[in-house]
């Protein structure tokens, strides 16, 4: 239901408003072993669809999604301070 960046992906938000049941099901966080209800792509594409396995994407709970997230954010600001 969301996109590699944690916001909302394409019709997901309405059609889960609309939905009589609603079941998640969650992997297992590839960092810590928590629940992982978040898709993080682990490579530097932008693009927001991105078909791909265990070589593009690992799953992750909500504490290891934004401490990678955050991670990528700092690479980006160095990139940036670079050029």
């Amino acid at each position: 239901d969301m996109d590699f960046l944690g916001k909302p992906f394409g019709p997901m938000p309405a059609l889960l408003a609309v939905a009589e049941y609603v079941t998640k099901v969650h992997a297992i966080c590839m960092r810590c072993g928590a629940l992982a209800n978040f898709s993080h792509r682990k490579h530097g594409s932008t693009d927001l669809i991105h078909l791909g396995e265990t070589e593009s994407y690992e799953p992750l709970c909500r504490a290891c999604f934004e401490e990678a997230k955050a991670v990528k954010q700092g690479a980006a600001a160095q990139r940036e301070a670079r050029d």
